[in-house]
C-alpha cells in the first residue's frame, strides 16, 4: 500500500513538472511570436477622446511614432509624462500616442495635469477593447515603443523601453532615426 501511494505521488510530481515545462515552452513561444510581430508596427485601433478610432493610418507617415502604454495612477507613468511635457521640444518631429486602458475621463485628467494636450503631435487614446497586451506582447506599464517614420508603407521598431523612460533616452533614439532618415 505504501509503495502504491509513493508511486502515485511520484507520478503526480512528474506530471506536474511536465505540465509546467509545457507551459514555460508555450509562454516562450508566445513571447517570441509577439517580439517578431512588433518588429514592424502592428495594426491596432484605439479610441480618441471624441470617441473616434485611432489607427496607424492616422499618424503622419513622415513622422516617427512613440507609443507610450500607461495607467494614470502609475507613479512611473506619471514621471514619464512629466518628462515628456518638460522636454516637448524633443518630440516636435515625432508623433506621440499615449495609450491607456483607463476610463477616458481619467486619461484626459492625466493628460491635462501634465499639460500633454498642449503638445500638438500627441494623441491621448483609450484601449477600449483591451487589445494592447495581445497586439504588442506586453501589459506592463509604462512600456514605450519607438517606431520609425514610414518607409515602403511600414514602420520599423527602433527601440522598446520597459519601465519609466527619460525624455533624453527617447530623444537619442529619435535623433538617430532622423540622421538615418536623411541619408
Amino acid at each position: 500500500m505504501k509503495r502504491l501511494i509513493f508511486l502515485a505521488l511520484v507520478g503526480m510530481v512528474i506530471a506536474s513538472i511536465a505540465a509546467l515545462g509545457y507551459k514555460i515552452v508555450r509562454g516562450n513561444a508566445e513571447k517570441e511570436a509577439a517580439q517578431q510581430r512588433i518588429q514592424t508596427l502592428p495594426d491596432f485601433r484605439f479610441q480618441t477622446s471624441n470617441g473616434n478610432g485611432f489607427t496607424p493610418s492616422d499618424v503622419p507617415p513622415e513622422k516617427p511614432l512613440v507609443i507610450m502604454h500607461v495607467l494614470p495612477e502609475c507613479h512611473f507613468c506619471q514621471g514619464e509624462a512629466k518628462e515628456i511635457a518638460a522636454h516637448a521640444e524633443f518630440f516636435q518631429k515625432a508623433h506621440i500616442l499615449l495609450v491607456s486602458a483607463a476610463e477616458m475621463k481619467q486619461i484626459q485628467d492625466f493628460g491635462a495635469y501634465y499639460g500633454l494636450p498642449a503638445l500638438p503631435s500627441l494623441t491621448l487614446t483609450r484601449d477600449a477593447e483591451r487589445s494592447f497586451a495581445q497586439t504588442f506582447g506586453t501589459a506592463s506599464v509604462p512600456t514605450t515603443f519607438v517606431y520609425s517614420a514610414e518607409v515602403g508603407g511600414k514602420r520599423k521598431l527602433l527601440k522598446q523601453f520597459t519601465g519609466e523612460t527619460s525624455a533624453e533616452a527617447l530623444r537619442k533614439v529619435l535623433a538617430q532615426e532622423a540622421s538615418v532618415g536623411k541619408k
